[in-house]
């Protein structure tokens, strides 16, 4: 009894030639890898300056398919340890399409290795496999991107650091400042002092002549005494002043209607603080 012969259809056809279209594939990109190996041979065989005549008259390529060629090679013809053994990357490559490797050639070879190792390649069409290696392209760049912000981040915080190191610098300078200042103010007190009584005395037994002498160089002690505190006064008020204006300016990176708010505060104190004076 003979048995029936089944009815062909164009999707048993079409299986038929999806499937010696792969295997045509499978077997090109095994070929071209061997090419490519063989052409990396050439080319270092060859002296300086006859590689692309030997191309053109002795195998009738361009330089661009053969650096294709030589790019499949050194992809996926040399060993790789990141694919652990030669025979995990056998088996990696036979899954593989002339086609499909050459779309992996689009990424770096660890993403590449891995993508292999992931993905079910031999089920999978040419789109989606595009589609699955522009994924990996877009998270790749998305983590250099990354990097690069942070990178830029900690360049940032490394200037704040050191502006706040000379800032701390500038403080202690401006302290010992003040200390010195004080002194020097304590020493104008005595001598002021010492005047006052020098002063009662020269009222007590020295002419008027000598009185007055004695009275302007006290005016002129109290003068000095005056301009000195000041001085240390309106160097506290600027030093203040800076201060205040560079935590403005980090707050108004940190909070801009918060900054606002304070400036508005800062603008109304100064107006008042005229007015007084001009009123004055």
């Amino acid at each position: 009894m003979n048995s029936a012969i089944p009815e062909r259809t164009s999707l048993i056809i079409a299986v038929e030639i999806n499937s010696i279209k792969d295997q045509t594939e499978k077997l090109v990109l095994h070929n071209f890898i061997e090419i490519g190996r063989r052409l990396h041979e050439a080319k270092a065989l060859l002296p300086h300056g006859e590689w692309l005549q030997w191309l053109e008259e002795s195998v009738d390529f361009s330089p661009n398919r053969a650096a294709k060629l030589m790019r499949l090679y050194d992809a996926y013809g040399l060993p790789h340890s990141s694919l652990l053994n030669s025979a995990a990357q056998d088996q990696a490559l036979s899954k593989l399409s002339y086609t499909q490797a050459l779309i992996l050639l689009g990424v770096p070879e660890e993403e590449r290795t891995q993508l292999l190792l992931d993905l079910d390649i031999e089920n999978m069409s040419t789109r989606e496999l595009k589609k699955a290696v522009d994924k990996q392209k877009q998270i790749q760049q998305e983590k250099e991107q990354a990097e690069q912000e942070n990178t830029a981040l900690r360049q940032a915080l490394d200037g704040v650091k050191e502006e706040n190191t000379e800032l701390a610098k500038e403080r202690d300078s401006l302290k010992q400042e003040a200390v010195e200042l004080r002194k020097t103010q304590q020493a104008l007190q005595e001598n002021i002092e010492k005047a006052a009584l020098q002063n009662k005395k020269l009222k007590e037994n020295m002419n008027y002549k000598s009185y007055q002498r004695v009275r302007n160089d006290l005016a002129a002690a109290q003068v000095k005494l005056f301009t000195s505190q000041v001085a240390f006064k309106y160097e506290a008020l600027e030093r203040a002043f800076k201060e205040l204006s560079y935590e403005l300016d980090l707050l108004a990176n940190l909070d801009a209607q918060v900054h606002a708010g304070y400036m508005s505060k800062l603008n109304d104190f100064l107006l008042k603080a005229m007015r007084g004076r001009m009123q004055g």
